[in-house]
Formats: C-alpha cells, structure tokens, sequence
C-alpha cells in the first residue's frame, strides 16, 4: 500500500498515523479534482453554439485534464512521473482558471460563478503542492532519483537492469 500524509488523502486505513489509500480514487484532490470537471461541464451547457468547439472545449479539456493527469501520475512507476504529472495537473488547473476569467469577461458565467471555481481552483493547487511536498519528503537517500516508490503491488524498481534491453 502506498502511503500518503498530508490533507490531499482520505482515510481508508490507518498505521502509525499515515493514511494507506489504495487508488488514486482514495486522494481527496482527485476527487475534488473530478468534482470541478463535473461542474465545468455542467457550466459549459448552456453556452453558445459557436463556442462548442471553441471556448467550451477548451473548458473542458483543461478541467478534465487536472484529475486524469492525477490518475496517470499516481500509475506510473516512479516518484519522479509522479511529480511529473502533478505539475502538468498544476498546469492545466492554471489554465483553466484563465479560461474562468475569459467566461466571465465575456459573460457567460456569472462574477460569483467564476469566483466559486477559482477558489476550488486553488483549494486544487493548494492540495497538489501539499502532495507533492509529501512524495519529496519520502524520499530516501537510496532513492533520492525517485526511481522506487511503494504501491500497493510492493515496492517497484524501474532502474535499468544491467544486460536488460530497453
């Protein structure tokens, strides 16, 4: 099991004091995460048409993009790709706050909309650097490149292999 101690996680199971979550379904940022991109295409509805591939699209891309870069991030076999995918969440979850200032400017979300998101948006972001200043600090000397990190499969080495072929 991975284990995980900041605000980012839910409490699946306990020992010693960590969190032990299972999924990337079980990290509350991802949840969160997946909440906005729900909003966002709920919000993008009622648009106009002439911004179907346009202005909501790229709504929708941005806000779906921050929790399935989480889930991508949280499967890969390193710490390094998982920090890795968390800055690009970062990213994405910036980009989509811009895209909530377009909207407003243009009026097609409401000021108190658009100030509700941003604060989910950041709430995000909060979260995102708790988390990966929690995966940093469990680094340990031995590890310090970030190529091990415990999952619920047990600890996975993606060094090389001396003799393996890439």
């Amino acid at each position: 099991m991975t284990r995980v101690s900041c605000s980012a996680t839910r409490r699946v199971g306990e020992e010693r004091g960590e969190r032990m979550i299972k999924g990337f379904q079980d990290l509350v940022v991802w949840q969160k995460a997946h909440k906005l991109a729900l909003e966002i295409y709920k919000l993008t509805n009622p648009f106009p048409r002439n911004e179907q591939f346009g202005l909501t699209s790229q709504l929708r891309r941005a806000a779906y993009s921050i929790p399935s870069n989480l889930a991508e991030g949280y499967g890969r076999r390193s710490t390094k790709e998982l920090l890795q995918f968390l800055a690009i969440a970062n990213g994405s979850a910036e980009e989509l706050r811009y895209f909530l200032i377009l909207c407003r400017d243009l009026r097609y979300v409401s000021p108190q909309d658009a100030a509700r998101l941003d604060h989910e948006v950041t709430s995000i972001v909060q979260m995102f650097a708790a988390l990966a200043w929690s995966v940093r600090g469990r680094e340990t000397p031995n590890n310090a490149s970030g190529s091990l990190r415990n999952t619920e499969h047990g600890s996975r080495d993606t060094k090389p292999v001396a003799g393996a072929r890439a």
